[in-house]
């Protein structure tokens, strides 16, 4: 099989970039094996993708967390929401907000710590950097940007047959979906070496905790052959 680099894969991407998107096409004219063809492919740098925050919205969430927050100070230690639990109240009252868990989780952790003692360190101050290999970050980023490449480039457009839309779609969508699950896999056995229970992962997920923890010591066990 060709390496990465190579003269064929390189014509490969620039078919692809040129608008030939489907794998099945791209293997004909380059006379290779679709999984060439998307090992050349998964190795295009992803799109710049960003999503502009809507201030007005922001501060509407802002407020929101602020009157949650205070609720929950007044509160003994031992009973306050975490901010997962948070997140989700908020979720049930905001459904409109397009807000991520990276962002709700920040604030909540940004305002806590202004009122958590000096002498006291709260859990969320606690670094996490030992329970995580070194190349685990930058792995975990390359497979969430390659997802996100994958479904910024997919387009349903009605001048395709039908039979190549659901070709183009289904394949995007299967290599963002994966990449995704390994992406949560790796965090899952994080958590695992933190001392997080199944359980508890799968609050935050909303898989069956049964069934994350197969797939998760599945995924281990191939990963480690």
């Amino acid at each position: 099989m060709a390496e990465p680099g190579t003269e064929l894969f390189e014509a490969i991407r620039r078919d692809h970039q040129a608008g030939e998107r489907l794998p099945r096409s791209l293997a004909a004219r380059h006379g290779v094996s679709r999984q060439t063809v998307m090992e050349a492919i998964s190795t295009v740098p992803p799109l710049p993708h960003s999503l502009p925050a809507d201030e007005e919205q922001l501060g509407e969430a802002r407020q929101l967390l602020d009157v949650l927050l205070a609720e929950d100070q007044a509160k003994a230690p031992d009973k306050r929401r975490s901010a997962f639990e948070l997140y989700e109240e908020l979720s049930l009252r905001t459904s409109r907000l397009p807000l991520s868990y990276r962002w709700v989780w920040g604030y909540i952790t940004n305002s806590r710590s202004q009122h958590a003692s000096d002498t006291s360190p709260e859990p969320h101050e606690q670094a996490w950097a030992g329970n995580v290999p070194s190349d685990m970050p930058s792995f975990v980023t390359y497979l969430i940007t390659s997802a996100v490449r994958d479904l910024v480039e997919l387009k349903i457009e009605g001048t395709l047959p039908a039979a190549d839309g659901v070709e183009l779609g289904m394949v995007s969508l299967g290599n963002a979906r994966a990449r995704i699950n390994q992406a949560l896999y790796e965090f899952a056995l994080v958590g695992l070496r933190a001392g997080l229970s199944y359980a508890q992962m799968s609050a935050f997920t909303g898989i069956p905790e049964d069934d994350l923890a197969k797939q998760v010591e599945d995924y281990h066990r191939r990963m480690t052959i």
